[in-house]
């Protein structure tokens, strides 16, 4: 599990005080659109268009049931803002009960600030209370499991006042893009609230947040061997039951390679119903041995514990000898810009002074184009230009399908000496065009941490998916690998219309040679067939077309080698 993530609550509440599975239709609901044209509808059939993962399967509703959804991507319209709200009729004569529990079932995709919101009144919809949820799903991810139902549990107890004889419940989707995906809802059940409920909310082994000066404490998902450093285990726990617990603690038990293991805890708080606070660990240093430390986080406390299955989150890091990594090493997602020349990757930290980079590691969707160019960048804490990587020609064996994780190593052009206690940003680069290139994504980055550049907008922007851009502290990457071409040079390098390619093969080969322009796209084709060893010769002619840089692609069946030409 990625640090940071909220799982399912798969508690099993005490039995309902009331219940809501739209099998006989609305039964009183009411919607109300304030903007755009999506509006709450019942359904049999959900969202199954673009890339959500298709109909809720809800306990009730699926399938051959029924539900509600607010379809986004059926009904919305790009750039029109959407607000759309469903009300319960009154639910009444729950005054004896305080403290209470609202569950549902839930399906949610998200494209990038979707908003989905709960609200309850307990004074027949005079005032409100707000809970925020799905604010841990990252853009273009759903929510676990989907389109198998996801169980939420809020503890509501806050909005009753002690007990309410009209309490409303309100759902509400908000899009300020518009055309985005869905939310689909069944199976809403109130329950009394247990006594002795604690709930672990969300966990990470490295706590970091704006106000850090570097990026030191990031949770990385694999450190290098010299790489590694303190970490601070973090957990938030909710108290949903209605009596204080007492001593409350978070527990931390690192399964580490070997005999490599540690039991940590922190210190102990009397936490109130209703009441959420934030436990911390420190002092701990993972030894700088090879293998995956797996981490159970348990929340503690003196009472016996009515629903357990709520208090335990497990996540996991790794050391490896010289990778460097934030992504969770599975893709579940990727990043295009639609086509359009950008920069993708991760801020890292370096705490060794006995670091040299020698690459940087890129996975890539399955909907990237074959042939097309990519390197990587690498610039300092004020994104100032350091080094770049050689273009790399995309092969059909780089791809990834949804849960692999296959890695492309672009070599730097010199090998880096890092500093100590210094931040770099590592991207990928895609130069636009036709052909296009995904950069593949896993898990959730922090704010700011993840950096996006927009050529057309030449601006730098976060994003919240985790790139899968890595670094490569390996010597082996900069050892070149016995090449068929070399010593491909062009003369003139710079010409008015056109120049002689000339390159050795140290075995015969099928070659073929591309020139593109800087956007791309094709402009000149030349098929030479097989040929032997040694030197040859051709003539790039490019009369007709405009002046301006232009990539001279030769292919072999085993290798892309690339040379950059201008014509004046």
């Amino acid at each position: 599990m990625v640090a940071g993530s909220i799982p399912p609550n798969n508690c099993a509440p005490a039995a309902p005080l009331w219940t809501e599975d739209f099998e006989n239709g609305l039964n009183g609901w009411t919607v109300n659109t304030s903007t755009g044209d999506v509006d709450w509808q019942l359904t049999t059939t959900g969202n199954t268009g673009g890339y959500t993962p298709g109909p809720l399967e809800s306990t009730t509703g699926f399938p051959g049931g029924k539900w509600i959804v607010a379809d986004s991507d059926l009904g919305g319209t790009a750039g029109v803002d959407e607000n759309t709200s469903i009300t319960s009729p009154a639910i009444t004569g729950l005054d004896t009960v305080a403290y209470m529990l609202l569950t549902f079932e839930q399906s949610f995709r998200q494209l990038n600030d979707d908003e989905t919101t709960v609200e309850v009144s307990g004074n027949g919809g005079l005032n409100w209370t707000t809970y925020a949820v799905n604010t841990e799903v990252p853009g273009n991810q759903s929510t676990p499991g989907a389109p198998a139902s996801q169980l939420i549990t809020l503890n509501i107890s806050n909005a009753l006042n002690g007990g309410s004889n009209d309490i409303r419940i309100r759902f509400r989707w908000v899009s300020t893009e518009g055309y985005t995906y869905s939310w689909q809802v069944d199976d809403i059940e109130l329950s009394e609230a247990n006594e002795n409920d604690l709930y672990l909310l969300s966990v990470t082994h490295a706590a970091w947040d704006l106000n850090e000066t570097n990026f030191r404490g990031l949770p990385y998902t694999v450190y290098p061997q010299n790489e590694v450093r303190e970490l601070k285990f973090r957990g938030r726990v909710t108290n949903t039951g209605s009596q204080t617990q007492h001593d409350v603690r978070l527990q931390v038990v690192i399964d580490g390679p070997g005999m490599n293991d540690a039991t940590l805890t922190s210190a102990a708080v009397d936490l109130a119903p209703i009441a959420t606070d934030s436990f911390t660990i420190t002092g701990y240093t993972p030894p700088s041995v090879i293998g995956d430390y797996i981490i159970n986080y348990t929340v503690l406390q003196n009472e016996a514990e009515d629903e357990p299955d709520n208090n335990t989150i497990q996540n996991e890091f790794a050391v490896s000898e010289y990778a460097f990594a934030r992504d969770g090493g599975a893709m579940d997602g990727g990043y295009d810009n639609q086509g359009a020349e950008y920069e993708l990757g991760n801020w890292f930290h370096t705490v060794d002074w006995d670091n040299t980079l020698f690459g940087i590691d890129v996975a890539l969707t399955n909907q990237t184009e074959v042939d097309a160019v990519i390197r990587g960048t690498v610039y300092d804490e004020n994104r100032d230009f350091v080094a770049e990587t050689e273009e790399y020609f995309v092969l059909p064996s780089d791809l990834n399908d949804q849960g692999e994780a296959k890695f492309i190593t672009l070599r730097l052009t010199d090998p880096l000496p890092l500093d100590v206690d210094v931040d770099y940003l590592i991207t990928m680069h895609h130069f636009g065009g036709t052909e296009e290139v995904w950069c593949a994504t896993s898990g959730v980055s922090y704010e700011q941490t993840s950096l996006l550049f927009d050529y057309a907008a030449n601006s730098w922007f976060y994003v919240t998916n985790t790139p899968m851009v890595r670094m490569n502290l390996s010597p082996a990457v900069s050892v070149a690998e016995v090449a068929t071409v070399t010593g491909v040079s062009a003369m003139p390098s710079v010409f008015s219309d056109g120049t002689t390619l000339r390159y050795m093969l140290s075995e015969g080969a099928d070659v073929r040679l591309e020139v593109t322009d800087a956007l791309g796209r094709k402009v000149l084709t030349i098929d030479r067939g097989t040929q032997g060893p040694g030197v040859h010769q051709t003539t790039i002619d490019l009369q007709g077309h405009a002046a301006g840089t232009y990539i001279c692609h030769l292919v072999t069946g085993t290798e892309h080698v690339s040379l950059r030409l201008v014509k004046e």
